[in-house]
């Protein structure tokens, strides 16, 4: 397994849309899995990350910051992340003097531990101009974090491309990302041949996708099948559910990830044939064995299993693993509950996890179902 020391390791936060009460995470190099239900703030601490990394990768790095800069970069990073107008939408209504404080220890390769810390706060106001850097980093990272969001994007990729040179703002700041590491130049063959993870990964979504991704004149993307290609596949003919596994084919293939990197993945097993989840699995720890950090929410009780089987076999056992558990408020604008470990059960029940478990014991629980007869 490839050393990779990941971009993000804590985060502290209050008065931040549900998490209301202060939270503390820790997050590991390797696979940290956040699970929850609706309205538990998954996706909003994955952007919230997101935009914290993005903010201080390798892609934008200042070696002479200015506060006052570096204020209005993190405030647009945060606003991009999460498609929102004002700082005011991100606090928490109940947060105490209308306020929510984070704070994040992020390092790479470069970056030891403490170099790269940052602590900020904004309020909600009137002018919701106000964002504070209390504690800036002494040192920006070298790596990159790269997001997978729900929506796909390789079908309408030289639609979000043109659309987003031109008029950025109306595309989310996770996807034009997405779009901008998907356009780069295949640089990363000589990268895959000396990262065997890597190398792997790329061998296991191409299992997946019976084929290769290839870019056509005009930036569309289809999928080649057979021994030498001959058979073509335009991506609207493609399984919804082996488009998000060809994005990561495509950001492996071309260099955008690399060890060291971070890659956030909402909901991975979505439109997925639960048949391709072990599958899915095998591409995770591949990642991991490369030095990536992956970071990724689900609700899906076999995905979780699965995971905790592959961590059980030897080659999974050295892998750092992390299970985040978000609890949903009870009341409106509650505060959303957190419990943490390196197994599911130290996160506790969650009720959407529960459901699956109960509807099975329900399932195998009911008689035999009575043949019809021939009148009916």
């Amino acid at each position: 397994m490839v050393e990779g020391r990941g971009m993000i390791r804590q985060l502290t936060v209050s008065g931040f849309t549900t998490f209301l009460d202060e939270v503390k995470l820790d997050f590991v190099p390797g696979i940290n899995v956040i699970v929850g239900g609706n309205d538990s703030g998954k996706s909003h601490l994955m952007r919230l990350c997101y935009a914290l990394c993005r903010w201080g990768g390798r892609s934008l790095r200042r070696d002479f910051p200015e506060l006052w800069a570096e204020e209005e970069r993190l405030r647009r990073h945060l606003l991009r992340a999460f498609g929102a107008r004002q700082l005011s939408s991100l606090v928490s209504r109940r947060a105490v003097h209308g306020s929510a404080q984070v704070s994040a220890s992020l390092y790479g390769v470069k970056s030891p531990a403490g170099c790269s810390d940052l602590s900020f706060s904004f309020q909600r106001g009137e002018n919701d101009i106000g964002l504070s850097i209390s504690t800036m980093p002494d040192r920006f990272l070298q790596e990159r974090a790269l997001f997978i969001p729900l929506r796909e994007v390789l079908t309408l990729y030289p639609c979000y491309v043109q659309v987003g040179k031109r008029y950025p703002d109306l595309l989310d700041g996770p996807t034009w990302d997405l779009c901008q590491a998907l356009e780069e130049e295949e640089t990363g063959k000589d990268c895959i041949e000396s990262e065997p993870g890597l190398r792997r990964v790329q061998r296991l979504t191409e299992v997946l996708l019976q084929g290769k991704l290839a870019r056509e004149c005009g930036g569309r993307f289809i999928l080649r099948r057979g021994q030498a290609g001959e058979e073509t596949i335009e991506l609207g003919m493609m399984a919804e559910g082996y488009k998000r596994p060809g994005t990561l084919n495509l950001l492996v293939s071309n260099g955008s990830l690399r060890s060291g990197d971070t890659l956030f993945w909402d909901e991975p097993e979505l439109n997925l044939n639960t048949a391709h989840l072990p599958l899915l699995c095998g591409l995770l720890l591949g990642l991991s064995e490369a030095g990536v950090q992956v970071i990724l929410s689900t609700h899906s009780l076999f995905l979780l299993r699965e995971l905790v089987i592959r961590f059980s076999r030897r080659e999974g056992r050295e892998i750092p693993r992390r299970f985040i558990g978000l609890h949903a408020p009870s009341k409106p604008f509650g505060a959303t509950r957190v419990q943490s470990g390196e197994t599911p059960d130290e996160i506790g029940p969650l009720e959407s996890l529960e459901a699956e478990m109960e509807q099975a014991d329900r399932y195998l629980r009911m008689p035999p179902l009575a043949h019809r007869d021939d009148a009916d």
